[in-house]
């Protein structure tokens, strides 16, 4: 029996699209997944035959008993993805799925594709965490589940453990989500990474451009990374999605070795607070007076805390974790117990 995992083989950008997906490939590939590589297109242009032609061109080196750990979306478009997992379940083939984002969570008004019904078709779903496992099967999943717990972050060269952190801001990512560096308002220092937003920044942000995701892990400033996204027009959803999800930037800041700051009632607050990887807040109002109010000897352990955390997110501990977890499930038929 062979393991594969879908590469998503698209452009380099500085989002986390690519990077998450590419670097999921490769700590698969490092526990013996073989790689099943997808091109990114729009299947919207194709007929439904050219697109079963296309997934038996992918999938040909796949045989039954085999399992394919498929990672979703690929924004190929609804009739790819549903074509695919029937593939699967007609040539005898398991299919794990493993999440990246949940469209009718982030994007309720916009999205036509049912992924309750898709996901009920898997013999497994890898997701994000507890919280959105919880909200799946609340809408009806019913397939059985394995938590991520976080994403995993690769990077080629070595960086250096932190020995201080500067009580400044950093942000990096998807700045179209960050309305708050619009009229930043606050006495203190915040440097911004990423493509240019749709709005003009505050004259107080210091806006230093778009970098590759391997770049921008290696060239961020000492300080705490501010992970704090806001509804928008193009991003309806995005304060209530963060109760569900795991950022990716987060990822992204704690492997380059800042602590991180969150919102109170996020799912991604609970691993922060847990291993005390930086601050949880309920306002950015309160942000200056949080900062100032860690004392040296709190800050030295939360940096050595991280230096720690960023170690087993460079070295994919939990995107491994999460596929050994869903081999138990789809050997036992039941999730691993703990036997202590």
């Amino acid at each position: 029996m062979t393991r594969w995992m879908t590469d998503i083989i698209q452009g380099i950008d500085s989002g986390a699209t690519f990077k998450a997906r590419n670097d999921i490939s490769i700590f698969a590939e490092q526990i013996g997944l073989r790689r099943l590589p997808i091109f990114r297109y729009d299947s919207a242009f194709e007929n439904s035959d050219a697109i079963h032609a296309r997934i038996d061109g992918i999938t040909a080196g796949v045989k039954r008993g085999d399992t394919v750990y498929y990672q979703f979306p690929t924004y190929n478009g609804a009739r790819f993805e549903n074509f695919f997992v029937d593939h699967m379940a007609v040539r005898g083939i398991s299919m794990v799925v493993l999440v990246h984002d949940i469209e009718f969570l982030r994007f309720p008004t916009n999205n036509t594709f049912n992924e309750i019904d898709y996901l009920n078709k898997c013999n497994i779903v890898i997701v994000h965490n507890q919280y959105m496992a919880d909200i799946l099967q609340e809408n009806g999943v019913s397939s059985h589940m394995v938590n991520l717990n976080m994403f995993d972050y690769h990077i080629d060269t070595k960086i250096d453990d932190r020995d201080s952190i500067e009580k400044q801001v950093i942000v990096a990512g998807s700045l179209n989500k960050a309305l708050y560096l619009k009229d930043w308002q606050y006495d203190l220092p915040i440097v911004a990474y990423g493509r240019q937003p749709d709005f003009s920044v505050s004259t107080r942000v210091d806006y230093r451009g778009s970098l590759s995701p391997d770049e921008v892990a290696q060239k961020l400033p000492s300080g705490f990374g501010l992970s704090w996204d806001t509804n928008t027009s193009t991003y309806e959803n995005s304060e209530y999605y963060s109760k569900f999800n795991n950022p990716h930037k987060v990822s992204l800041y704690l492997s380059s070795g800042l602590p991180v700051i969150v919102k109170t009632g996020t799912a991604i607050a609970k691993v922060v607070a847990t291993y005390n990887l930086g601050l949880v807040i309920d306002s950015l109002d309160n942000l200056k007076d949080n900062l100032q109010n860690i004392s040296p000897d709190e800050l030295l352990k939360m940096v050595i805390q991280v230096n720690h955390f960023r170690k087993l997110l460079m070295s994919g501990y939990f995107t491994k974790q999460a596929i050994m977890n869903a081999e138990f499930q789809l050997t036992m038929g039941y999730p691993e117990r703990n036997l202590l």
